[in-house]
């Protein structure tokens, strides 16, 4: 399972005026989840823009009712979801034996205030690309430091998934154990914490460079779903980005 979306919207983050367009070239690192696969390093371009009300940001785009930076918002999101499992990258005899869990796009809202000591974001959605049907919520505590020229922006949140999501990603169906050997794991509504920090540093006025890390943990529920490799995730990003 790739983590880079998370990671790239940290990146993308990042302070930047409004009516902004950046280009990057960025590397992620994600660990294997599901048993039998390797750890992902990939490197990709990264293309943002922050408008008054509309931005795009990596994989993903939003349009904020209010201008950004209101106190009190509410933001429209989609956003390509690249977690998979392509049973035939794995070594495991099990693993290879499962359905092919596809890539989605996730659709949703955030509720966004802004205080003075952070910013609070709520988010609920679904699966609109209909792979799985799920249903996700999360909820998110930030707040960037600004230091001159670098700054950093710590985050601490919960993210929870209804039955159909978790089974699309740690599930494992009754005909897939018969195949697989693996045992049946009915997954239910469960989530993950998660931390995170990203950083940014200008080299000049228009040269910003970057890197991101997060780490995840599974609820306890869902750590024990046979097919896992793991039920904590460390990952991470560096970069540089252009902007106009």
């Amino acid at each position: 399972m790739k983590k880079l979306i998370l990671l790239a919207m940290a990146f993308l983050a990042t302070p930047v005026n409004a009516d902004q367009v950046s280009l990057g070239f960025i590397t992620s690192y994600s660990p294997a989840v599901y048993k039998g696969l390797d750890s992902n390093v990939v490197p990709f371009p990264m293309i943002g823009y922050e408008g008054e009300h509309i931005f795009f940001r990596g994989t993903g785009a939003g349009y904020a009712l209010l201008p950004q930076g209101t106190p009190l918002n509410i933001i429209f999101r989609v956003q390509y979801d690249s977690r998979t499992l392509k049973p035939e990258d794995s070594d495991h005899l099990g693993i290879q034996q499962l359905d092919e869990r596809n890539a989605g796009v996730l659709g949703g809202v955030t509720f966004q205030v802004i205080t003075t000591t952070g910013t609070i974001e709520a988010s609920v959605g679904s699966d609109i690309a209909l792979n799985h049907n799920g249903l996700y919520a999360e909820l998110v505590f930030k707040e960037t430091f600004r230091m001159g020229a670098w700054g950093f922006k710590p985050e601490i949140g919960y993210a929870f998934n209804d039955d159909k999501l978790n089974n699309h990603l740690y599930g494992v169906s009754a005909e897939e154990a018969k195949r697989s050997g693996f045992s049946e794991f009915d997954a239910g509504w469960s989530g993950q914490l998660f931390v995170g920090v990203s950083f940014y540093m200008y080299l000049s006025k228009n040269v910003r460079l970057i890197a991101s890390t997060r780490y995840s943990k599974l609820d306890y529920d869902l750590a024990d779903s046979p097919i896992i490799k793991s039920d904590t995730v460390l990952s991470g990003v560096i970069g540089a980005s252009y902007i106009f």
